[in-house]
Order: structure tokens, then C-alpha cells, then sequence
């Protein structure tokens, strides 16, 4: 939103929606397969979401794609320390989260919320084997949620 928008906005109108812009977000961009699933709770939600985003950040590295074509305007320093300390924080974050789910239920997670497959990939058609992986991918989600300290407790 321009400044002039804003400034429209709060002459004609009142309340705490001045200045706000609603936008859509995709649940698949956000929580990855856990949208398909219908019986999930908020705090699974976040904690699949702070998941997903930790297992992107983990992924930054030192190393930034540069276009060589393009003018060199600022020869100061460049933030690879900043980009390196986020990558780093998330990466210990990631390596914590995955080591207090174990690797069997780690995986389960990061193959739905992060590569955003799909339970019957998963745990093929059989509904009992589809239940038993839903049962323990929102199991490990909420154990997620506690050590995130999204939730107070295990529910």
C-alpha cells in the first residue's frame, strides 16, 4: 500500500482496519500436505508451519548467486554473516526438532508438511495404514508444538 493510500484510508476511514490489506495465503505454501488433512488443530498448524520454515531457512548457505552482467554500485562487505547466522540458527533449531521426534517420525513430518506428499504416499491405500500415519504424523506434530512452546503441554 502507497503512502497516499494510506493516508486516503485514515481521512475516510475509522477502525483498525486502516491501512490493512487482506491476502490470500495458500494453506499447500504454508503447511504443505497437512492442509489436505482435515482434523488438524491451530497449534498443529503453527507448528507444522514453523517446521517448514526452519527446514527452508536450514537450506541458506554462505554461497549468494550474483549477476556478473550487472554494475557494481556498493564494493562494501557483503551480509554473508547475517544469511550465515540465520542459516546456522535454523539448522540447529531443524537438527533439535528432528532429533526429539526420532528419525521414523521426523520423516513422516518432512515428507508430508515439507515435501508436501500425501498420507496414502505414505502409508499406501489401506485405510488402516493411512489412519495409523495420520494418527502418528498429528501425534508428532503436537509433540512439535511443545517443543516449539507453541502449546503449554502434550494434549
Amino acid at each position: 500500500m502507497t503512502d497516499a493510500e494510506f493516508f486516503h484510508q485514515r481521512q475516510t476511514k475509522n477502525g483498525p482496519h486502516v491501512g490493512k490489506v487482506v491476502a490470500a495465503v495458500s494453506m499447500i505454501e504454508l503447511i504443505g500436505g497437512l492442509a489436505r488433512i482435515k482434523d488438524r488443530t491451530e497449534v498443529q498448524e503453527a507448528a507444522a508451519a514453523k517446521f517448514r520454515l526452519l527446514h527452508e531457512r536450514a537450506q541458506i548457505g554462505g554461497a549468494r548467486a550474483m549477476d556478473y552482467a550487472r554494475q557494481r554500485v556498493d564494493t562494501s562487505g557483503s551480509q554473508q554473516d547475517a544469511n550465515a547466522e540465520i542459516g546456522e540458527d535454523a539448522r540447529r533449531q531443524y537438527r533439535d526438532a528432528v532429533q526429539g521426534l526420532g528419525m521414523v517420525r521426523s520423516n513422516i513430518v518432512e515428507r508430508v508438511v515439507v515435501f508436501d506428499q500425501s498420507i496414502s504416499m505414505i502409508a499406501g491405500n489401506g485405510a488402516r495404514s493411512r489412519m495409523r500415519a495420520t494418527r502418528e504424523l498429528m501425534a508428532a506434530l503436537d509433540d512439535l508444538a511443545v517443543q516449539f512452546k507453541l502449546s503449554p503441554r502434550q494434549p
